[in-house]
C-alpha cells in the first residue's frame, strides 16, 4: 500500500490542503506564521495524476472534510487532472480505480477551491481567506467508502540485471521496456511502502529520428511532455527539486549545461562534458534525491551524442517524459553547439541508463494492459542496428559474411564451412537481440543450402 505524504494538524476540521509538487512543510510552515494551521485538518503533496485516487480514498475515510483547497506547483498536471475530475471530466492521463459512477458520491460531497494561479503569484493571504471562509469545525459528510483496488503479479524469483533494447522512436522502446520489467522484474518493497518490480543496468539506445516522438500523444497530453522539457532547461521555486535547477545553478558546479557546451564547443574531442544533479551536501538524508544524477555529452563527427544515468527510473510513469525532455535536450546541445562551432551538428543517439527500472505496484495492472495493447505491433517494426549490416553469402564451399557499415563500407569478413564456425569469430552479445537472431537463422539456412548444393539467397530483416 502507498504511503500517504500528509501531515495531520486539525482532526476536526474540515479543511484539506493539496500542495502538489510544492513541499508541504514549506506550506505548513507559512500557516503557521499566518496563524490559521489550527483551522486545518491535512495538508498533503499530489506528485502525480495517479496519487488523486489516494487523495479521493483519504476523503471517502474522513466525513469531518469536505473542503479541498489546491495551493502549490503543478509541476506534472496532477492538479489540472483534479480539476478536471471535478467538472465530470477524466484527463487523459488520469487512470482511476473506480468509474465515474462510484466516484459521484464523494466528489459532489467536496467543494474544490483552485488557488493555482495565487500561488504562482505569490498570494498567500488567497490563502487565508479561503481557509477561513470555509472553516467549519466538526462538520460530517455522508459518503460511500472507497476500496483500494491493487493489482497482484508474480515475482521473478531472482533479481536480474542486464537489458540493451536500441529503437528511434520513444514509444515503442518504452512499450518494450515496460515489458522487460513486467517479465523479468523481481519484486520487492520500497521506502514509499509499496512493491515494485524492478530491473537492474537497463540500457536504451534511441537513434535520433524523423519518427521519434510518434506515439506518445496517446498516453501523455503535450502540456505535461513540455513540463518535463521545461524541467530540465530551468527550477521552479518551492518545489522538492528539478532537475533544470541542478543543472543550470547547481550549488558547487553553477550552469553545468553551459559548461558542458563551451567545453565540447572548444574541445569536441573531450569525454570530460559532464553534469551532475547530485548535490553531496544534502541529497545523502534528502527523502527526495535526484533520480537522474548524471549528463554525459559527447561529439562524434558531426553528431552530438547524449548518454544519462538515472539511479532510480520509475518505467511507467516517468521513463517516457524523461526520455522526451532528454531527445529535446539534446536538439538544444546540437543547436548551441551549431552555433558556437559555424558548422552544422545534429542530434545523434541518447543512450538512457537506468540503474535501477522499475514498476510500482499500483501500475502493475496499466502496464500489462500497455504490453498487451501495443508490444506486438512495436517489436515487429523493423530498427536498423547500428551495429552495421551483415552480407551473407556462400562463395567456394563456404559460408563467408561481411560487416559493413550503414555507407556500406566492409568493416570486417569472417567464413567458415559450418554455422557454428562462422558465428564463432561473430561477437553476437554486441548486437541487438533481433539482430543477432536474424544473422544465426540465416547463417544456419546458408549451411543447410551448402550441405544441399542448393542457391542461397539472403532473406532481408
Amino acid at each position: 500500500m502507498v504511503s500517504k505524504e500528509i501531515e495531520i494538524i486539525n482532526p476536526n476540521s474540515n479543511v484539506a490542503i493539496a500542495t502538489l509538487w510544492t513541499k508541504k512543510e514549506i506550506v505548513v510552515e507559512r500557516l503557521k506564521k499566518l496563524g490559521v494551521a489550527d483551522m486545518v485538518n491535512i495538508v498533503g503533496t499530489l506528485y502525480t495524476k495517479y496519487g488523486i485516487n489516494y487523495l479521493l480514498h483519504t476523503f471517502s475515510h474522513n466525513p469531518r472534510l469536505d473542503v479541498l483547497i489546491l495551493f502549490g506547483a503543478d509541476i506534472m498536471g496532477s492538479g489540472e487532472a483534479l480539476v478536471k475530475l471535478f467538472r465530470g471530466e477524466v484527463d487523459k492521463g488520469l487512470s482511476l480505480m473506480w468509474s465515474l459512477e462510484e466516484l459521484a458520491g464523494v466528489l459532489s460531497t467536496i467543494r474544490l477551491i483552485d488557488l493555482r494561479e495565487e500561488f504562482k503569484k505569490g498570494n498567500w493571504q488567497s490563502l487565508v481567506e479561503a481557509i477561513i471562509g470555509n472553516y467549519r469545525p466538526n462538520v460530517y459528510r455522508e459518503r460511500p467508502i472507497l476500496s483500494l483496488r491493487e493489482a497482484q503479479v508474480a515475482s521473478w524469483p531472482i533479481q536480474t540485471a542486464g537489458l540493451y533494447i536500441q529503437e528511434k522512436n520513444i514509444f515503442r522502446a518504452w512499450v518494450k521496456l515496460v515489458d522487460a520489467v513486467m517479465t523479468w522484474g523481481f519484486v520487492k518493497d520500497t521506502e514509499y511502502n509499496e512493491r515494485q518490480k524492478q530491473l537492474l543496468g537497463a540500457s536504451v539506445v534511441l537513434n535520433y529520428s524523423e519518427q521519434i516522438y510518434d506515439g506518445l500523444l496517446n498516453y501523455f497530453s503535450r502540456e505535461e511532455l513540455e513540463r518535463q522539457a521545461k524541467s530540465l532547461f530551468e527550477g521552479e521555486d518551492s518545489v522538492a527539486y528539478t532537475y533544470g535547477e541542478r543543472l543550470r545553478a547547481h550549488p558547487q558546479a553553477g550552469d553545468q549545461i553551459k559548461r558542458m557546451i563551451d567545453k565540447l564547443a572548444h574541445s569536441p574531442s573531450t569525454r570530460r562534458a559532464i553534469a551532475i544533479t547530485w548535490d553531496f551536501s544534502k541529497d545523502f538524508t534528502s527523502r527526495d534525491p535526484p533520480c537522474l544524477v548524471l549528463l554525459h555529452g559527447d561529439v562524434s563527427g558531426d553528431r552530438f551524442n547524449l548518454v544519462a544515468f538515472f539511479r532510480s527510473h520509475d518505467a511507467y510513469s516517468a521513463w517516457p517524459i524523461n526520455a522526451y525532455g532528454l531527445v529535446r535536450l539534446m536538439e538544444y546541445f546540437a543547436d548551441e553547439l551549431s552555433r558556437e562551432t559555424g558548422r552544422k551538428i545534429f542530434p545523434g543517439t541518447l543512450t538512457v541508463y537506468s540503474s535501477s527500472l522499475h514498476i510500482y505496484e499500483h501500475d502493475w495492472a496499466r502496464a500489462s494492459g500497455l504490453v498487451e495493447n501495443h508490444f506486438e505491433k512495436a517489436r515487429s517494426v523493423f530498427v536498423e542496428d547500428n551495429k552495421g549490416n551483415f552480407l551473407i553469402r556462400v562463395e567456394n564451399g563456404e559460408i563467408v559474411v561481411e560487416l559493413r557499415t550503414q555507407e556500406g563500407l566492409l568493416a570486417k569478413r569472417v567464413s567458415g564451412k559450418s554455422a557454428q564456425e562462422v558465428l564463432r569469430k561473430i561477437n553476437l552479445n554486441a548486437l541487438m537481440p533481433e539482430h543477432a537472431a536474424y544473422l544465426a537463422r540465416e547463417v544456419y539456412r546458408a549451411e543447410q543450402c551448402l550441405k544441399n548444393n542448393k542457391p542461397y539467397v539472403q532473406e532481408e530483416a
